[in-house]
């Protein structure tokens, strides 16, 4: 259909996926965010198939969105979907819905009322790392992604009565997808059908990682990693940053590739001592070429600068700490540049180089013209395009291996590249850590409090690093014995919870549910979650409630419904509701819902499966060999885990695993830690391999050697 100088057309991908494109005139979306558009499936939208439908109404001129339910949620309206020259796109939303994603920064966690510049940027002492992501999900389990890498606007708020969503890009033609679900996690699922699930995480990267900045000494890189195995705390990952200005790092400096000459003679060997005493190796870069790089004059000569880049500061002080030195910026949006610099980094993987920090991906201004003539770069895809190369890169020369990217910059799809984000440099003040996780510029004075606090909410996070300006003073050792305790058990829970969190990791894989879920996500039809962003849930079985207040010793928590034990004190607490619990500095308020069966880290060769009955409950426990990308091809297991409640009886079953039967070893046995109020009165083993019992006298029936 035509409006104006608009043209719509609207097609059914799938029973809950429907696109429609508005473009003015004859124009085509630009840019796709999506891996292959061309490869979506087209199904008859005649109507006669369930699912989500879009329909045309008359009065007023409007296409209705209806979701999977049956359920009226959105009306596009049709009358005016131009602003100047930016397309723009009004919505009333039908019903009271509460709003969720558009990526990383902006205000408010419900973004209800809350309007959205969808622009990657960096903003240093405020919001760090700002990613847009123009995909918008409501709590009543539907979702829209607009598939436009231009600066947009959106606007989610009231207006003469109505609720509205505005939405203004730069385009004159864009794709909108309506993810019609139903609920909010099949919504998770279909995003990740759209823009590319993530490929399984390395196992070493969702353990505990050490960044470094500068050093004095090589021997200072060997001393760290000592001071670790001596203390016989884990460790998974040393990272290493690049050269500033006088400032030793691993390389000679920003845009350079070369290794800083001090560690020339030393690096290899650093690096093979490094791997021999069970670290990883990631190297940190920017994505420019410095002119005094040998490998400037090639890629001046073939066009694969753009004209943008970094300004040249010269030096205010002694030691030189500056970076910026005018470097460009490399035209990622052409493959044939993406190819090139990932060959440029062989000599990395030569070296064993594991993982790779990739900073500073907010891309050039949005005036800069690519390199070969062809347009505008885009600059909210330009460290997509980026992790774009590097993924492929590794696919290619190390295909066996799994992907590990830590990127401050990204966008729609990045997953899929195995690209994490951090938060970027944020303050590091008790103030921050109440909007996120952070703690890079030190603009307070140090506080073994505050890092204790930050650290007990940094292992319930996606990537557990410890990673700040004064980076000596970010290592979990030295803040005193009660701090240096404190890190250790948490370092040690994020260990000996490893089984159930990546079993998580398979689950973003294979249904696109993120490790760290919003209450909404689980709870969507509770209000007092809607706008609820200080606490969350870890996967769907323990709820975390950071502290994040200087002086806190007791914390408000709210409880969805359901039943829910103190992880600390095994007291039981009925929600919904809220309560305020005991928060002494070693103390993160954590819960375990009633239900939950948590598999912990094994003890040579016997796993801890705890058990907290209620009405049930039932975990798959996903194993694989946790570094190569032999799962893609059914090298993994899955064990199912059920609990029931029969006849006033508690039956626990563990199935054999399903799956190569080479994934778990069979020497593994099982103890069972399983919630009761009471001793039991009497244990009956279901197979001949169970020893011993006991009743540890307060809340466990401990049943061993299944």
């Amino acid at each position: 259909m035509a409006r104006g100088p608009c043209r719509i057309s609207v097609a059914s991908l799938t029973p809950r996926l429907i696109r429609i494109r508005i473009a003015v005139g004859d124009a085509i979306p630009r840019f796709s965010f999506l891996d292959d558009r061309g490869a979506l499936p087209i199904a008859d939208a005649g109507g006669a198939q369930p699912g989500a439908r879009v329909t045309h109404c008359a009065e007023p001129d409007s296409l209705s969105l209806v979701d999977t339910s049956g359920r009226e949620r959105l009306r596009l309206e049709l009358g005016d979907l131009r602003q100047g020259d930016r397309l723009s796109l009004r919505f009333e939303v039908l019903g009271e819905q509460h709003f969720y994603g558009l990526g990383q920064g902006g205000q408010g966690f419900d973004r209800l009322g809350a309007a959205r510049r969808l622009w990657n940027v960096h903003v240093n002492h405020a919001q760090g790392g700002d990613i847009a992501i123009p995909l918008l999900l409501s709590n009543r389990g539907y979702g829209l992604f607009f598939d436009t890498a231009s600066l947009a606007m959106i606007d989610a708020g009231d207006s003469n009565d109505r609720t509205l969503i505005q939405f203004t890009c730069e385009d004159d033609a864009v794709d909108l997808y309506f993810l019609g679900a139903g609920d909010l996690r099949t919504a998770l699922g279909d995003v990740a059908a759209l823009l590319g699930r993530a490929p399984m995480p390395p196992r070493w990267s969702l353990g505990y990682m050490q960044s470094t900045r500068h050093f004095e000494t090589p021997d200072e890189l060997r001393d760290l990693a000592r001071a670790f195995r001596a203390r016989d705390l884990p460790c998974d990952a040393i990272i290493l940053l690049s050269s500033y200005g006088d400032m030793l790092g691993w390389n000679r400096g920003v845009g350079h590739l070369e290794i800083a000459a001090p560690l020339q003679p030393h690096f290899d060997a650093i690096l093979r001592e490094l791997r021999e005493s069970g670290f990883r190796i990631v190297t940190h870069e920017y994505p420019v070429l410095h002119a005094d790089s040998p490998l400037f004059a090639e890629a001046q000569a073939k066009g694969y600068l753009l004209a943008d880049g970094f300004l040249a500061q010269p030096p205010t002080a002694a030691p030189n700490t500056n970076y910026s030195d005018g470097q460009r910026y490399i035209d990622f949006s052409r493959p044939e540049v993406r190819r090139w610099w990932w060959d440029q980094h062989r000599h990395l993987l030569a070296l064993g180089v594991d993982g790779w920090w990739l900073d500073g991906g907010e891309g050039p201004a949005s005036s800069t013209p690519a390199a070969d003539g062809t347009g505008r770069a885009p600059h909210n895809a330009y460290d997509l395009l980026r992790q774009q190369g590097f993924a492929a890169g590794e696919a290619g020369d190390r295909p066996a291996q799994r992907v590990f990217l830590l990127c401050r910059s990204g966008g729609p799809g990045m997953q899929r590249h195995g690209a994490a984000c951090w938060s970027g440099d944020v303050n590091n003040s008790f103030a921050t850590l109440e909007t996120q996780i952070g703690g890079y510029y030190p603009v307070a004075p140090r506080s073994p409090e505050l890092f204790a606090r930050w650290f007990q909410f940094g292992a319930f996070c996606g990537v557990l690093r410890a990673h700040g300006r004064s980076w000596r003073e970010h290592l979990p050792f030295g803040h005193g014995e009660e701090v240096d305790a404190i890190c250790r058990l948490y370092i040690e829970l994020r260990y000996r919870l490893m089984p159930y969190t990546y079993t998580l990791a398979w689950q973003a894989h294979r249904d696109g549910l993120p490790p760290m879920r919003p209450l909404v996500l689980n709870y969507p039809d509770d209000p007092r979650v809607w706008d609820h962003g200080q606490q969350f849930l870890w996967g769907d079985d323990i709820l975390v409630a950071p502290v994040t207040r200087a002086g806190a010793t007791h914390w408000p928590v709210y409880l969805p419904e359901g039943r829910w034990y103190d992880y600390w004190s095994g007291a039981a607490h009925d929600g919904p509701g809220s309560i305020s619990v005991p928060a002494p500095l070693d103390r993160l308020p954590l819960f375990i819902r009633a239900g939950a069966i948590i598999p912990l880290a094994p003890i040579a060769a016997t796993m801890t499966i705890l058990v907290h009955p209620h009405r049930g409950g039932a975990f798959e426990l996903y194993e694989d060999d946790g570094t190569t990308t032999r799962y893609r091809a059914g090298h993994h297991a899955v064990t199912d885990i059920h609990c029931e409640i029969r006849a006033g009886e508690i039956v626990i079953d563990i199935a054999a695993p399903r799956g190569d039967p080479d994934i778990v070893p069979a020497t593994r046995r099982y103890e069972l830690h399983v919630r009761l109020d009471a001793p039991p009165a009497a244990v009956r083993p279901g197979s001949p391999g169970t020893s011993w019992w006991r009743y540890d006298g307060e809340r466990f029936l401990i049943i061993g050697a299944v």
